[in-house]
């Protein structure tokens, strides 16, 4: 059984919106040489096509950079797998390009423009480049102009990451156009059709915005790029919306249900029936998020994390240490220890994902990961965007107070995991934040206080890490590797283990070796520990 299960979407196979991870028997939803027949483009129209396309953008990406990043494991030792081994092939199956995401936002672009319907016609061009820059935070070089149109180009050519980046910048330009301008009474019925901000124009623009900040901030470590960044940034401050704002998603939801609820829901915490999902046994806690939690008394400790089923006897052997509270147990991702000594350190003693304990809707009281069958499904989240922006004043971007905005982010995060109780009253949640601050603050805590952290970038990096906890792992890789590694977040523990360093991109697929071998090949040999993406400094 492989160590890695992935949660499912619905309607489609489990994969992100642009890499499918594919590890078990699950046929693929389309790839880059698809049967373009297969798309009614004919009969769809925009109403009809928008909504999958805004639900299959939600980062669903699995456990895989979830493990690697230190936030979950297996709860019981397994070995030699080659998520925790590295050993990455063309066969892992992860640099499966899915076009059926950009090629449904093609056929939207081209139904809307013809229509007139320009407000569908700025939303697809948004989804399209959050696609596009998934791949490119994977890949590296991917198809880009010619993918998404397999009747005119079944074998596709790559291109360069750089240059696609900033043909994004240009798109998302063009998207706010278009949103900016729209009439919605004339988007044949938008505000049903868009499930994410309901025909809010200036949510989505300020989506726009958010995304292009998140672009800019994977490029900022590299120093040629200065002029770029200052220019874009100066036409996003001269557009004047700004980016999404404290309890702004961007998130989806298309009516989940008991019946039909939330992916994440459904993996992590329970099925319709009531039954635990996969994804609460096989994604448990991981000692290296927990333990910066405990360390800093970090009161997200529980909602982060649920408190273990079965307590532990007193004096049972355990592996490793754990530190206090000791109802908290992570495990070390690729520990290998035999359970028949160790029997305790096992799914009841290891802590799930936190949030509800027990199967039910979202109540104001919800809070943590799992807050309900029928909760959002968030694409990019108000914590993310407000350590981008914090990021962005530290480093002059934008005007503003850099401690200020630090202290911002990570009260949001408090905020967004309801830590006080009651989404009704955020003055809860930001109490809990004022009181762990000052107190930690007071301590001189250079994990947490601003003042005494002798290099503020980094802890803006440490608190965002932990923020970044369960919301979206592939940004956390992605500062991961744009800062050159975090020191405390350990490498696997397979003995099988192949490098002393985390890959840095997916290899592309076997199946694209296969069928696209030409363009493929023409990038040359593919390391997964030494070709970097190239915003990488």
């Amino acid at each position: 059984m492989k160590i890695i299960a992935y949660y499912i979407r619905r309607v489609v196979c489990p994969g992100s919106i642009f890499i499918m991870f594919i590890f078990t028997g699950c046929k693929k939803w389309v790839d880059v040489n698809y049967d373009p027949n297969l798309l009614a483009e004919s009969s769809a129209t925009p109403d009809l096509l928008l909504s999958p396309v805004l639900e299959n953008s939600a980062p669903l990406h699995g456990q895989l950079l979830d493990n690697w990043m230190g936030y979950t494991c297996s709860p019981f030792p397994v070995g030699g797998y080659f998520e925790q081994t590295y050993n990455l092939t063309p066969s892992f199956g992860a640099g499966e390009l899915a076009s059926a995401t950009i090629r449904t936002c093609r056929v939207i672009e081209k139904k809307s423009m013809a229509t007139s319907q320009t407000f569908y016609l700025g939303i697809a061009k948004l989804m399209r480049a959050l696609a596009f820059s998934n791949g490119v935070d994977q890949l590296n070089n991917i198809p880009y102009t010619q993918c998404g149109d397999p009747v005119n180009f079944q074998y596709p050519q790559y291109e360069d990451a750089k240059l696609i980046y900033e043909d994004l910048i240009r798109v998302l330009d063009t998207a706010i156009h278009f949103i900016k301008n729209a009439d919605p009474d004339k988007n044949l019925n938008i505000s049903r059709a868009d499930i994410m901000f309901h025909s809010n124009k200036n949510k989505w623009i300020k989506f726009a915005n958010t995304l292009k900040l998140r672009l800019l901030i994977h490029q900022a470590n590299r120093s040629d790029r200065t002029g770029y960044i200052q220019n874009v940034m100066g036409g996003i401050q001269s557009e004047g919306s700004g980016f999404l704002a404290s309890g702004e998603d961007a998130a989806v939801n298309p009516g989940y249900k008991e019946t039909d609820p939330n992916p994440f829901y459904n993996y992590f915490g329970f099925l319709p029936s009531g039954l635990s999902g996969q994804g609460s046994e096989s994604g448990r806690a991981n000692v290296t998020a927990m333990n910066i939690l405990k360390s800093n008394n970090d009161p997200r400790l529980g909602f982060f994390y649920n408190k273990i089923e079965q307590p532990v006897p007193i004096g049972a052997p355990e592996p490793f240490a754990q530190p206090q509270p000791s109802d908290y147990r992570g495990n070390k991702y690729g520990f290998q220890f035999d359970t028949r000594f160790f029997m305790f350190q096992s799914a009841p003693f290891v802590s799930r994902i936190g949030g509800l304990t027990v199967h039910g809707p979202v109540t104001p009281s919800s809070s943590g990961l799992i807050k309900g069958y029928d909760m959002d499904q968030w694409v990019l989240t108000s914590v993310e965007s407000l350590f981008l922006q914090a990021e962005a004043i530290f480093r002059g971007w934008i005007p503003g107070d850099a401690k200020t905005a630090y202290q911002n982010a990570v009260r949001e995060s408090f905020r967004w995991l309801n830590v006080g109780g009651n989404r009704n009253d955020l003055s809860l949640s930001n109490q809990v934040f004022t009181n762990w601050y000052n107190a930690q603050d007071a301590a001189n805590n250079i994990n947490v206080s601003w003042d005494d952290a002798p290099d503020k970038y980094k802890l803006l990096m440490f608190q965002k890490y932990i923020a970044m906890n369960g919301l979206n792992s592939q940004e956390t890789w992605t500062d991961y590797r744009r800062n050159g590694g975090y020191s405390f977040i350990p490498l696997s523990d397979d003995p099988g283990r192949i490098s002393s360093t985390l890959p840095v991109r997916f290899p592309y697929s076997a199946s694209e070796y296969k069928i696209n071998h030409a363009n493929v090949t023409a990038q040359g040999e593919i390391n997964v520990f030494t070709s970097k993406i190239w915003w990488m400094p």
